[in-house]
């Protein structure tokens, strides 16, 4: 028999596991005790800011781009909408951070992106 300690889902069991031979048709017992709930891991680091006047535009979140509503050349104001993603059936506006001329758009519409990917310029 062996023990040992399983975390599911944050919570820790302790359990005894018998070893049985492959010829055997039997099942062996299995006692499962709780055992204090294990620490929850460490949250994500959150994505390191835009440096003020970088002008590069991170993805907040991970997602499908739905729309792109500036295109290259395109003079924008801070907050004005720029591009929409989609995550889990959740549509987010991606506002431009700063007013500018946008000077690349690194996506275009149906692409997946990640958290902290550059989806577009403003220079």
């Amino acid at each position: 028999m062996e023990h040992l300690r399983i975390t599911v889902e944050g919570k820790a069991y302790d359990v005894i596991v018998e070893t049985i031979d492959s010829n055997s048709s039997a099942t062996a017992p299995v006692a499962v005790r709780s055992a204090a709930p294990a620490a929850a891991p460490a949250p994500a680091p959150a994505p390191k800011p835009v440096a003020a006047g970088s002008g590069d535009a991170p993805s907040p979140l991970a997602g499908i781009v739905q729309a792109i509503d500036a295109a290259v050349g395109s003079i924008v104001t801070e907050g004005d909408l720029v591009i929409t993603l989609e995550a889990m059936k959740m549509y987010t506006p991606i506002n431009a951070p700063m007013s500018g001329t946008i000077t690349a758009i690194h996506v275009k519409v149906g692409d997946a992106v990640e958290e902290g990917q550059i989806l577009y310029t403003i220079g």
